[in-house]
């Protein structure tokens, strides 16, 4: 039986995988890939005589994954001289030929094209090879087996991959924390800025007026309150704090937490770009978001 992902880590949904198994009388050929997709999808392609075992490959499958579009597919092949090879035909394909020569028998038709009638058979319907018989139990475990095999690979594949997004996500979130730094910084000096600036422009309209400092004062208060972003700052923090401990990872995956989280930084982002007023912090908020998509990006892929 499959194990779970062992250790911290986010997994990436891209992956691929083949593994093969081969005894005296077959030879199996499993191929698994994955791609991304918002929920958990399993495709299974494989001989009409795995068609029963359809929902267990599934369940095997699903043990290790959590999100992604997953088709995996099996070749069988019967081994030549292999016992009871020649004869592994389906019910069904024995049916219609006794049906053909009781049919020849009772209406008196010749059978000579009893011969072609058995090959429109074995090219629809796949018999020659038993492709529509029950298999055995044994044959049902080797599958069962060799498809645990190939999802175990696809995940360490996965999480080898996951390894790669989150070293480049958590370059992007250092870079957009030293922006948020910075904008800080820049937001500290807005009062004395908004200052000298209504200073400057009641020169300039009445040169010949003294202004009132307590009213000056208390139109900068004013101007501070509107243009504040500190709590906007304060909530960036903790939402890039919690995108930076949800890179960790999950075992049931954290790629939707991620794709929200990206979105509340975001709004963020975008509150603070418009209250700020100031020419350097939309600056260094543009820079933000830019860094903000290539995340964006990256945690599409993630599971």
């Amino acid at each position: 039986m499959a194990k779970a992902p062992q250790g911290p880590g986010i997994r990436s949904m891209t992956g691929f995988a083949r593994v093969s198994f081969g005894d005296p009388l077959i030879e199996l050929d499993v191929e698994i890939k994955s791609v991304n997709h918002r929920f958990l999808e399993v495709a299974f392609k494989a001989p009409k005589c795995y068609a029963a075992l359809e929902r267990d490959v599934k369940s095997v499958v699903q043990q290790l994954h959590k999100r992604g579009r997953i088709e995996l597919s099996v070749q069988r092949r019967v081994r030549e001289g292999a016992q009871g090879a020649s004869e592994d035909f389906s019910p069904t394909f024995d049916a219609a030929v006794k049906r053909f020569s009781s049919a020849c028998k009772r209406y008196g038709a010749r059978g000579d094209s009893l011969a072609e009638f058995i090959g429109q058979l074995v090219l629809t319907e796949g018999a020659a090879d038993g492709d529509g018989a029950p298999v055995s139990e044994d044959e049902a475990a080797h599958l069962l087996r060799v498809v645990s095999e190939a999802s175990e690979a696809l995940a360490a594949m996965r999480e080898s991959e996951g390894a790669g997004l989150a070293t480049e996500i958590g370059q992007r979130l250092s870079s957009i924390e030293s922006i948020k730094s910075e904008i800080g910084k820049v937001m500290d000096g807005a009062p004395k800025r908004l200052r000298e600036r209504l200073e400057e422009r009641l020169k300039a309209l009445a040169p010949e007026v003294k202004a009132d400092p307590e009213r000056l004062a208390l139109e900068v208060a004013l101007m501070s309150d509107r243009v504040d972003v500190t709590e906007e700052l304060a909530r960036l923090d903790i939402h890039l704090s919690q995108f930076r401990q949800a890179l960790s990872g999950h075992a049931d995956g954290v790629g939707r937490k991620l794709d929200f989280m990206t979105q509340e930084i975001g709004r963020e982002l975008n509150t603070i770009g418009s209250k700020a007023q100031d020419a350097r912090v939309q600056g260094l908020v543009v820079d933000a978001k830019a860094e903000l998509e290539r995340i964006r990006e990256q945690v599409q892929n993630v599971e």
